[in-house]
């Protein structure tokens, strides 16, 4: 039986180690290398969310610069295009180019694999398990949340 104690360390080890391996990735599509800010971002696009620099910076939790710098680099990259939205202040129209549109469909397939790896264990799970699991998560994220605002 594992102490309480031990285990809070484990999460946070393991908190640790992903966000190690996650900001470590880069993803490489025909000559295009992305990395985990590029691709958060183009995911966040992609699922056609607002393109108001303030809330996409909110949302991914980096500053409006590092948004529009990112921007940049994914349209020097040829991945997407991006105009400012004559008719709202901090608005944009971001679009992908056809080389954005072969990419994210190749990021999604990766993601997706990935995803059917975690899926073959949680079909394995109760539904009592797969609730703890659902419910600690939620709990996991608004306690960094909260901790976030407080450093």
């Amino acid at each position: 039986m594992i102490k309480d104690e031990n285990l809070a360390l484990k999460i946070l080890d393991h908190i640790s180690k992903l966000t190690f391996l996650d900001r470590r990735q880069v993803f490489s599509f025909e000559k295009i290398k992305l990395y985990p800010s590029e691709i958060h971002l183009l995911f966040y696009i992609h699922d056609g969310q607002d393109t108001n620099l303030t809330k996409i910076a909110k949302h991914i939790g980096i500053t409006k610069g590092a948004i529009s710098q990112t921007l940049s680099r994914l349209q020097k990259k040829g991945v997407i295009i991006k105009e400012p939205d004559s008719n709202r202040k901090n608005e944009l129209h971001v679009s992908f180019t056809q080389k954005g549109k072969s990419l994210m469909k190749h990021v999604i397939k990766v993601k997706g694999t990935l995803s059917f790896k975690y899926l073959d264990y949680i079909k394995t799970l109760s539904e009592e398990q797969k609730e703890t699991i659902s419910n600690f998560l939620d709990i996991m994220i608004s306690v960094m949340e909260k901790e976030h605002k407080n450093l």
